[in-house]
């Protein structure tokens, strides 16, 4: 073959080959957009897990703001997010870790009403922080009944430094601050963002159906 020839070849050989690189490059570009969106979608969702968690809820004493499954029956409840970094403030609803006399641990979820330094008044039912009634809207008047004898402090309560006046908006039936006292802000697990809450309708039914319904926990 002459050199006239082989490079006429090869001519066709590199037009060939450019050719069917332009009929695989729309393929490509799809391929190389869904890698890019998956590694995109993989660092937010590592991302998000470092900053929140999940938390499926069996305590009925934040009803009706969340509502928890009883203990007779695990499903029923409602599926929240928590920020682990954020740090509480008045009328947050946090998760905090407890360990009880008797040495029963576990997380509770409950609502902050006052931090360290704080005086607290409670009387049927109304709250007072610093001498001021709250304005607790949250709060249903079914689950804070002014006859409850925990509903009624006996006298002022000052939170001590370093730690958070927790309530249920479930008054009637809470295990709360007016059992146990202050609770330390070290013991924080996360605090309950709104968008959390304006969302959990939505994750509830996600946990709901891929736990008890899909696997039948």
């Amino acid at each position: 073959m002459s050199n006239v020839e082989y490079g006429a070849s090869r001519l066709f050989d590199v037009r060939d080959s450019l050719y069917k690189r332009e009929r695989r490059s729309p393929l490509n570009i799809c391929l190389n957009v869904i890698i890019v969106l998956f590694c995109a979608i993989l660092v937010l969702e590592l991302s998000f897990n470092v900053l929140y968690t999940g938390i499926y809820v069996i305590d009925e004493s934040m009803t009706p703001t969340i509502i928890g499954a009883p203990a007779s029956n695990r499903s029923g409840g409602e599926f929240i997010y928590i920020d682990k970094y954020a740090k509480p403030n008045r009328g947050d609803i946090v998760v905090v870790y407890r360990e009880t006399p008797d040495g029963t641990k576990g997380n509770i979820i409950k609502r902050v009403v006052a931090l360290g330094g704080d005086t607290i008044e409670l009387y049927k039912g109304v709250l007072k922080v610093n001498g001021e009634v709250v304005d607790e809207y949250y709060l249903d008047e079914n689950y804070n009944s002014p006859e409850n004898e925990y509903n009624t402090l006996p006298e002022h309560h000052t939170v001590v430094e370093g730690g958070m006046f927790l309530l249920g908006d479930n008054r009637n039936v809470s295990n709360d601050s007016r059992q146990n006292g202050d609770y330390p802000v070290e013991n924080l697990v996360g605090v309950v963002p709104k968008w959390s809450m304006k969302i959990k309708p939505m994750t509830t039914k996600f946990y709901t159906f891929f736990n008890f319904t899909l696997w039948g926990k």
